[in-house]
């Protein structure tokens, strides 16, 4: 299903999490003027509530995926949640009720994970993704059990679902292990969801920190987002282009409507010197 997006390349998403998700009718507005073709929504907050997925359809857009489903991976499991999410359950009821293409999956584990147990965690996510109809696509960073690129792109093929890809997070690859050159030899279509972002040349003393809210706006950081688009593409990936730049200083400054704007516009620069 990964090939049956309703968005395309040349679509940009807003993730509710780069406004730090505020009320549903303020995310609406927001996305409209910034020029967002659909929404990613963080289940935590907006639940499954049709009402939600109306006020959505209404104003033109298109919820493409919740975030996140989480999944122990290995044994010794303690029980959600794992971090602030909602129930697994309830991540995938919103999807089907809001109509969202996708969901996006993060395994965790204390320590590194081995790749059978990994694969299994993640065709059990796909298995319950594919009950409602929605693709699972799996995040990685350097602290997930499988952080990089290539790795992670072995443990999505050998699940063996259609409807199980990657998510990438610009962010976690900028900050390795691996980089954008991996995506040269991954096959385009595995990649179901982009997370647009820029960065710091030098990771942050408190990654874990600024990751949640010193992200930059897309061209002022360090990253060459325009070659790394260029190698994504080039390799086949047809994902829209989801931001998700928490980036809680320039929020509060500008307002849920004007930081949108800000991040589409200087998107839609960078894809203009991606294609150029």
């Amino acid at each position: 299903m990964l090939w049956e997006m309703a968005l395309g390349p040349d679509d940009l998403v807003l993730s509710s999490g780069s406004l730090d998700n505020p009320p549903i009718e303020t995310l609406v507005e927001a996305a409209v003027a910034g020029g967002f073709a659909g929404l990613t929504l963080w289940p935590a907050v907006y639940p499954p509530d049709l009402a939600i997925g109306e006020r959505i359809r209404d104003a033109g857009l298109a919820v493409v995926d919740m975030d996140a489903a989480i999944v122990w991976v290995g044994p010794d499991d303690p029980g959600g949640p794992y971090y602030e999410e909602a129930p697994r359950e309830t991540v995938f009821e919103a999807a089907a009720a809001l109509g969202a293409s996708g969901v996006n999956a993060l395994l965790v584990c204390p320590g590194s994970a081995i790749r059978e147990q990994a694969v299994e965690a993640l065709a059990e996510l796909a298995d319950e993704g594919a009950s409602v109809g929605v693709d699972v696509y799996m995040e990685f960073s350097r602290n997930r059990p499988i952080p990089d690129p290539l790795a992670s792109a072995e443990v999505v093929t050998a699940t063996g679902r259609a409807n199980c890809g990657l998510t990438v997070d610009f962010w976690h690859v900028f900050y390795g292990p691996g980089d954008f050159a991996d995506f040269a030899t991954i096959p385009g279509y595995l990649i179901g969801a982009i997370q647009l972002n820029d960065a710091p040349a030098e990771p942050p003393d408190d990654l874990a920190w600024a990751t949640r809210y010193l992200r930059r706006v897309p061209g002022e950081g360090a990253m060459d987002l325009a070659d790394a688009l260029r190698t994504i593409r080039g390799a086949g990936c047809q994902a829209p282009i989801t931001l998700e730049v928490f980036d809680s200083g320039r929020l509060e400054a500008l307002g849920p409507v004007g930081f949108a704007c800000l991040l589409g516009d200087a998107t839609r620069r960078v894809l203009d010197e991606a294609r150029s």
